[in-house]
């Protein structure tokens, strides 16, 4: 009775220090921005059906108007090299970089993910992408991590191929390319664009988000397979004292 009491004791422990591990190990999706900050976007370039319009862009400018939980809102302006306005210039987007949504709906591959992600970390919504790499690279003569997400989307019509380079402090865009290659008749017809950060004041300014530690959860099955050990091996040893006790008596 007192190894099974033992052992008993040793599991519910373990159970209550998963408890509080569990959590320290979950992704935190939290914003890295704060109100006043913004990524300014130029060099763009289009080619192919509905994409050469990106040729006649000057610039694109995102600015974060309000930071409310885990919603950062953002007020888009921007303008054609011929100085008229871009469409949707003036408007403000509410992004909430938890449930990975615009305004209310999901939304996929916005200007905007969560601080401090990591490799093979979800990117929101559920079941849609995750952060494919994790990288040092320079921009405007700065060195900064970021996260990189490439998508692959292919059909009987079109294939598909994004590249979206997220800072990895603030969570903000800092450069997009696309390749589609439609299955068009005669033959196929590719179109593309791109775009990169020529201006920001994030640099050098933006706080820290709590750093959660990447965690691979085979490290938790050795834990457990250790501690199922130690538990077995405990009981083990205290039925064969017991053994030895009633067998000297």
């Amino acid at each position: 009775m007192s190894s099974l009491k033992y052992a008993v004791s040793i599991i519910m422990a373990f159970a209550v220090l998963l408890a509080l591990a569990l959590p320290v190990f979950a992704i935190q999706y939290s914003p890295g921005v704060t109100a006043g900050q913004y990524v300014k976007y130029g060099n763009f370039a289009g080619s192919g059906p509905g994409y050469e319009a990106f040729n006649d862009y000057s610039f694109l400018n995102l600015q974060v108007v309000s930071v409310s939980g885990n919603a950062v809102t953002l007020l888009s302006t921007g303008q054609f090299k011929n100085g008229t306005a871009l469409p949707g210039n003036g408007t403000t987007d509410v992004w909430n970089i938890e449930t990975g949504t615009d305004n209310g709906p999901p939304s996929t591959q916005g200007p905007i993910i969560a601080a401090n992600l990591n490799q093979g970390d979800a990117i929101p919504p559920p079941n849609t992408y995750s952060v494919n790499q994790t990288a040092d690279r320079t921009y405007l003569g700065t060195t900064r991590s970021v996260n990189i997400l490439n998508v692959v989307v292919s059909t009987p019509d079109y294939n598909s191929t994004l590249n979206y380079v997220y800072d990895k402090l603030s969570g903000m865009l800092f450069e997009s390319t696309s390749t589609t290659t439609t299955q068009a008749q005669p033959q196929p017809i590719t179109s593309t664009y791109s775009y990169s950060i020529i201006e920001t004041n994030i640099f050098g300014s933006t706080t820290p988000s709590p750093t959660v530690p990447e965690f691979n959860p085979q490290i938790l099955a050795l834990i457990a397979t250790i501690i199922s050990i130690i538990i077995i091996s405990a009981v083990v040893l205290q039925r064969r004292t017991e053994g030895q006790l009633i067998g000297k008596s």
